[in-house]
């Protein structure tokens, strides 16, 4: 009646039976042009997470997205503000949505702030420019091609090794580190992780941008190496994300470094209630070696446990991330965050935006807190078998 996006979009064939060829006799029903019965698409999604990520963004602008790290199905996918399907006439209707028939996982970019360190860090690492116990100056403030590089509330210290420079998010580090790495190495590993791509092998999503390597300035590098796009080019501004392509960067972390293609439909049920496909899982690629991701993971583990995402600590469970916040006018920034849980052997990985909608109430650190309430909720799920 309204249309159709999403899953009921790219499997209208499928839920419609105009492609049926669950059977021999199906497939020449469809090809005679004949109406058959529709299939039934079983999605990967899990309910009681999904609860979970939508009562965690009552009352916020945002999204969540929750990933199983190894094959890349898409366990949780809110969005918010929402509406019920019953009201769907009376908001097209209306002609003002209020912005709750937006996809916010997919369909709008992000600057991802320090989020986009960890892309940074996985250069600088697996390129041989940085371990992790390089040790940079880190002042409130750094000239870096001609124009500043400030750190958040105008921290500063005498020094700071690489670890610990990402564990308390410090740009002026980040800034040399991505100086350091270079515009095309930078762009190279975002294009890596899924960036320049529309990630999904079963839904459309907006491809997450960086901007054209011979454009950018050293002062752009040194902003986009710390997440922050500030280019005005012909090229897009970057980077810009989809909470969906942060997701993907938590979770290839997660596996060992190798990127897998998120995906919605857990498999297919003929009329007769027999599975006639199920979604194999897609690489998209080594992105970085397992040792690296491992420094990564260690890293983002200091976040949690000693940095700027304390917020996301659960009881009894470690949880590795990283935190981010992004300006996005001279008096509103979002808050952000990419992790996994258990640390040790990663069933979970997590992106989460939250929207500063208002400019006198301030969001930072409130996505890293959300993800840590999910999370727990969703290792409890997983832990009881429910589904």
């Amino acid at each position: 009646q309204y249309g159709s996006t999403g899953i009921e979009s790219t499997a209208n064939d499928i839920l419609t039976g105009h492609t049926d060829y669950s059977s021999w006799q199906s497939a020449l029903m469809s090809l005679a042009g004949e109406e058959t019965s529709g299939s039934s698409v079983v999605l990967t999604l899990n309910s009681q997470m999904q609860e979970a990520a939508e009562e965690a963004l009552d009352g916020y602008t945002g999204a969540i997205v929750i990933l199983d790290p190894s094959t890349g199905a898409v366990l949780a996918k809110a969005s918010s503000p929402t509406y019920e399907n019953s009201d769907v006439g009376t908001i097209l209707e209306s002609g003002s949505s209020g912005g709750v028939l937006l996809d916010r996982t997919t369909q709008v970019r992000y600057a991802p702030g320090s989020t986009f360190k960890t892309v940074t860090l996985a250069a600088a690492l697996e390129s041989g420019t940085a371990t992790l116990n390089s040790t940079y100056s880190a002042p409130a403030s750094i000239d870096i091609g001609g124009a500043d590089v400030t750190n958040d509330d105008g921290e500063s210290w005498s020094s700071l090794s690489l670890i610990d420079a990402y564990a308390f998010s410090a740009n002026t580090v980040f800034a040399q580190v991505g100086t350091q790495v270079g515009a095309s190495t930078l762009v190279r590993y975002a294009d890596a992780f899924g960036y320049g791509n529309s990630l999904g092998l079963d839904f459309s999503s907006l491809s997450s941008l960086m901007p054209s390597v011979s454009e950018m300035t050293t002062w752009e590098t040194a902003w986009a190496a710390c997440g922050q796009p500030v280019g005005e080019h012909s090229s897009p501004a970057g980077p810009q994300t989809t909470v969906m392509q942060n997701a993907v960067i938590a979770a290839t972390i997660a596996n060992g470094g190798v990127a897998m293609n998120p995906y919605l439909i857990d498999h297919i049920l003929s009329p007769e209630g027999t599975t006639t496909s199920t979604t194999q899982p897609t690489s998209l690629g080594q992105v970085i070696s397992s040792s690296t991701a491992d420094e990564i993971k260690q890293a983002m583990l200091e976040v949690v446990e000693s940095g700027t995402g304390t917020g996301a600590r659960i009881s009894g469970v470690e949880v590795a991330g990283k935190t981010g916040t992004a300006e996005t006018s001279s008096s509103t920034a979002d808050s952000l965050f990419i992790g996994f849980a258990p640390y040790d052997d990663p069933t979970l990985a997590i992106s989460v935006v939250i929207e500063q909608t208002d400019p006198n109430v301030s969001v930072k650190g409130e996505a890293a807190t959300i993800a840590g309430k999910v999370l727990a909720a969703c290792l409890n799920v997983q832990a009881s078998g429910a589904s």
